[in-house]
């Protein structure tokens, strides 16, 4: 999987996120090819917008682009709560509620990958604590998946080996697997870029992927 950013299906995490949103750094001037109809954006249901390739990745994915794609998320997300309604969507399986009232850490999560691959570490770090869950609602490790990328992030390698010990009791085949794949690339290529570590081919540690 090359993707900058992971857009999965079924995600079992629900919003419990607490705390202030953080400041976002200060705006860049963004060529308007990045966003063409904002308006479109923001009507979407927060599935479309998340994780069809419709959403938010197609600004992502444009070159030069990642800075806009997360000013998106921050603002979609910021409307999302601010109508504090149910965030739902309708599998064949039945329904599934990301949020009673907003608040979706996965937005957090998807915005801090954005902007940590644009650099913006500090900002990312406080986006991805924002992302934490309880730990009941702790899936396939996220929470150790989420701790480890803050460590990396901040530059602490012995945390980072840590967690990703603490993750790999917890996964098992798929998504959390990917997530221990996605840990074990951060710890070989420590001290590089996000952006690097995250994506580049010698990084890469992803089940089925030989680095």
């Amino acid at each position: 999987m090359r993707r900058e950013l992971i857009f999965l299906p079924f995600i079992l995490l629900l919003s419990c996120a607490a705390g202030p949103v953080p400041t976002p750094p200060e705006a860049i001037k963004i060529d308007l090819h990045c966003v063409e109809d904002r308006a479109a954006f923001m009507a979407m249901s927060y599935w479309e917008f998340d994780q069809s390739p419709e959403g938010v990745r197609s600004v992502l994915d444009k070159p030069g682009c990642r800075h806009a794609g997360a000013d998106l998320i921050r603002d979609y997300h910021a409307a999302l709560r601010a109508k504090g309604e149910p965030v739902t969507h309708v599998f064949p399986e039945g329904e599934m509620v990301f949020s009673d009232n907003g608040e979706v850490t996965m937005l957090y999560w998807h915005e801090g990958q954005a902007r940590a691959m644009d650099g913006e570490n500090k900002y990312a770090t406080e986006l991805f604590r924002l992302s934490i869950e309880p730990a009941a609602k702790s899936y396939a490790g996220w929470n150790e998946y989420v701790r480890a990328s803050i460590a990396f992030l901040e530059g602490d390698l012995d945390t980072l080996k840590a967690e990703r010990e603490a993750l790999s009791s917890k996964v098992g085949p798929g998504y959390g697997d990917l997530n221990l794949g996605v840990v074990d690339g951060l710890i070989a290529c420590f001290g590089r870029s996000y952006k690097e570590a995250y994506g580049a081919p010698e990084c890469n540690r992803r089940p089925g992927v030989a680095p």
